[in-house]
C-alpha cells in the first residue's frame, strides 16, 4: 500500500485541493513544505484517547475531558472511569437527535419486527415460511441481488429494510453526537467481531434487536454472557445457517465461525489432525482446535433455530427444537458432553468450554488492542489484556475492565498515531471535529458505501478488516479528500459542515484561520508544515498575517478546512 510518508501524503492532498481552487503555485509551494517535515508529531494524551477510545475530538469533548482534572493522566482515568459507566452520562443532545429521526422500529420487540416486516413480506409475495433467502446464502456469498445492485424495490420489498436503515441512521447520530462515546467505539468492535450482514431482505428486521438486545448491552458486559446472547440470535443463526441445522443434516458453519472467529480465533487451529495428538498446556487443556472439535460443536447446537413458522409459532424468536437435536455423546476439547442431557446444556457446555479457553483470551484481546492501539499491537500488552480478560471472566464487567487495562497501559500511551481511520471512523470523526449537521438521505448512504465500509454490510463473517493494508490504497485515499471536500463545500442532502458558522468572529488572517481548525481538527497544534499550507492556501499569495475580507473569509474557509482535515494525523488514531 501507499506509505504514509509526509511528503507524499500531505503533498497528494494539498496538490489535489489546491491545484481545483488556487493554481498549481500553491500546491507547490504546499509540496516543499511538506518535504520539510520530517515525522508525525505525537499528539497529546488527550487527543490520543478521543483518537482511539472515541470517534475522534469535537471541541465539546475535549473541553469536558480537560476541565476534569489539571494532570492529563488524571484526565484519561476520570473520563474512562465515566465512559465505562455509559448509562451514567447525560446525553441529552443525541437523544433528542434520535427522538428528532421519528424512528417507527426500533423500539419493536423481535416479534413485532417478525410480524411487521417478514410475515407481511412473505404474504404479500405469495412466500411460505420455508421460502427464505437466509437458507441457501453461504457466509462470504455476494449481498443478495435486491441490495447489491442498488435497483428500484417495490413497496412491499422495501418493507423488511426499513429497520436496518434506521438503524444505520441512528447509529451514525450515536457516533457523531453521543457523550457516551466510548460505548459506541466497542458497538461498532463487536459488530466487526460477531459480524452478521444486516441487509438481507428477509432477516434485516431482526438485525435491530441484535443490535439493541445483543451487541448494546453487552459491548461493556462479560464475554460468555455475550457469547450465548449471540448464539440464540435469530440474526446470527440465520445468517450462519445453524437455524436450519438438525441432527439429521447438522450444518458446520456457525460451529466453525464460533471457533475460528468469535473465540478461539484461526492462530489456534491445528488443521485435520487427530485430536489425541494435540498438546495441552500445564492444565491439561488442548492448546488449539482441530475440525473434529469443530463438527462435535456443529451437533452441539442442532436444534437452536427461530421461530420461523416451519413446524414451530412463527415469531421470529429464538426456539430450541428439540426434534432436530442431536441428543448423543460429544466430544469438544477433551471435555466430554453426556447424552441425553437437558435441553439446551449441549451447547452451553461448547460456550463455557470456549469462554474459558486460555486461546480466547489471547485472541480476543488481540483483536481489542489491534482495534485500539495498532495493527501490530506489542505482544506485551496482549499478554496483560489476556490476563485480565481470564482472571476476570466470571465478573459482569470483565470486558470493562479489560478496556480499562488497556487504555491505562504504558503501551497505550507509548504507541504513536499509526491506525489508519477505517472510512466510517475517519466520516464520523470529520463530522465530530467540524460540527457537521447530520439529518441525512439516501445520497449520503450511497457515498458511504463508495468507501467500502457501509454500515452492517459486511458480507463476510470476520467483519470489516481493521488494518492499514485494506484502507490504505490509492483510491481509499482520494475518497477520503472527496469526502472533505463535500462535507466542507455543498454537502449531501441533509448533512454539512458550515465552516464559516463555526469559525470564531475575532480570527480573521490567514495563520490566526489555520492554526485554529488545524489544532481543532487533531485535538492538538499539529505540524507547522501543515499549519503553514493551509494558511497559504488561505493568503492565495498575500501576506499571512493580512486580514481577510469577510467574502473572502466566507469562500475560503470551506475548503481550507477540507485542507486542513487531510493532514496525515487526521488520517490516523
Amino acid at each position: 500500500m501507499p506509505s504514509l510518508n509526509r511528503r507524499q501524503f500531505l503533498g497528494a492532498a494539498l496538490g489535489a485541493a489546491a491545484l481545483a481552487r488556487a493554481g498549481r503555485a500553491a500546491a507547490e509551494a504546499a509540496e516543499a513544505d511538506a518535504a520539510a517535515a520530517d515525522g508525525l508529531a505525537a499528539p497529546g494524551l488527550e487527543a490520543l484517547a478521543l483518537g482511539r477510545l472515541a470517534f475522534g475530538t469535537s471541541p465539546a469533548d475535549l473541553a469536558d475531558m480537560r476541565a476534569l482534572a489539571a494532570a492529563p493522566e488524571s484526565r484519561l482515568k476520570s473520563w474512562l472511569d465515566r465512559q465505562l459507566q455509559p448509562d451514567s452520562i447525560k446525553d441529552a443532545d443525541c437523544d433528542r437527535r434520535l427522538k428528532a429521526g421519528r424512528f417507527t422500529a426500533l423500539s419493536k420487540t423481535p416479534r413485532q419486527l417478525w410480524a411487521d416486516y417478514i410475515v407481511d413480506y412473505q404474504n404479500a409475495r405469495g412466500m411460505g415460511p420455508s421460502q427464505t433467502e437466509s437458507k441457501d446464502r453461504k457466509p462470504g456469498d455476494a449481498p443478495p441481488p435486491m441490495m447489491a445492485t442498488g435497483a428500484a424495490l417495490t413497496r412491499q420489498e422495501a418493507a423488511p429494510l426499513k429497520p436496518v436503515q434506521e438503524l444505520e441512521t441512528a447509529a451514525w447520530i450515536r457516533a457523531v453526537y453521543s457523550k457516551r462515546q466510548l460505548r459506541e467505539v466497542m458497538v461498532d468492535f463487536w459488530h466487526d467481531h460477531f459480524n452478521v450482514y444486516g441487509w438481507e431482505s428477509l432477516s434485516s428486521p431482526l438485525f435491530v434487536s441484535y443490535d439493541r438486545d445483543v451487541i448494546r448491552p453487552n459491548a461493556l458486559g462479560n464475554f460468555r454472557t455475550m457469547l450465548e446472547a449471540v448464539a440464540k440470535s435469530p440474526s446470527m443463526l440465520l445468517y450462519l445457517d445453524n437455524a436450519f441445522s438438525a441432527s439429521s443434516n447438522p450444518n458446520e458453519n456457525y460451529a466453525r465461525e464460533l471457533l475460528e472467529l468469535h473465540t478461539l480465533g484461526a492462530e489456534n487451529y491445528l488443521g485435520t489432525r487427530d485430536r489425541s495428538t494435540v498438546a495441552r498446556d500445564e492444565n491439561g487443556v488442548p492448546v488449539g482446535y482441530v475440525d473434529g472439535d469443530v463438527y462435535e460443536a456443529a451437533r452441539a447446537f442442532t436444534g437452536w433455530r427461530v421461530g420461523d413458522g416451519r413446524g414451530v409459532d412463527s415469531t421470529g424468536e429464538f426456539v430450541y427444537f428439540e426434534a432436530w437435536h442431536d441428543r448423543f455423546q460429544k466430544v469438544i476439547l477433551s471435555r466430554q458432553i453426556p447424552e441425553l442431557q437437558a435441553p439446551l446444556k449441549d451447547g452451553l457446555a461448547v460456550l463455557d468450554v470456549l469462554a474459558d479457553h486460555p486461546g480466547t483470551a489471547r485472541h480476543v484481546c488481540l483483536r481489542l488492542c489491534r482495534r485500539l492501539v495498532a495493527d501490530d499491537p506489542p505482544p506485551s500488552l496482549v499478554a496483560s489484556a489476556a490476563k485480565v480478560f481470564a482472571d476476570q471472566r466470571r465478573a459482569p464487567d470483565q470486558l470493562a475492565q479489560v478496556v480499562r487495562a488497556v487504555a491505562l497501559s504504558p503501551e497505550f500511551r507509548a504507541a504513536r498515531p499509526a491506525k489508519l481511520r477505517r472510512p466510517f471512523e475517519l466520516a464520523v470523526a470529520m463530522m465530530r471535529a467540524t460540527g457537521a449537521d447530520f439529518a441525512p438521505r439516501d445520497d449520503f448512504f450511497s457515498a458511504q458505501a463508495r468507501t467500502g465500509q457501509r454500515l452492517f454490510q459486511c458480507g463476510t463473517p470476520d467483519g470489516y478488516p481493521d488494518v492499514r493494508s485494506r484502507w490504505g490504497s490509492t483510491t481509499s485515499m482520494l475518497d477520503r479528500w472527496r469526502w472533505a471536500n463535500t462535507l466542507t463545500g455543498d454537502g449531501w442532502n441533509g448533512v454539512r459542515a458550515d465552516a464559516a458558522a463555526q469559525t470564531p468572529r475575532r480570527l480573521t488572517t490567514p495563520r490566526q484561520l489555520a492554526d485554529y481548525w488545524c489544532e481543532r481538527a487533531l485535538g492538538a497544534p499539529g505540524s507547522g508544515a501543515h499549519r503553514g499550507a493551509v494558511a497559504r492556501f488561505l493568503a492565495r499569495g498575500a501576506d499571512l498575517d493580512k486580514p481577510l475580507s469577510a467574502g473572502e473569509r466566507r469562500r475560503r474557509l470551506g475548503p481550507a478546512v477540507a485542507l486542513a482535515l487531510m493532514a496525515p494525523e487526521f488520517q490516523l488514531r
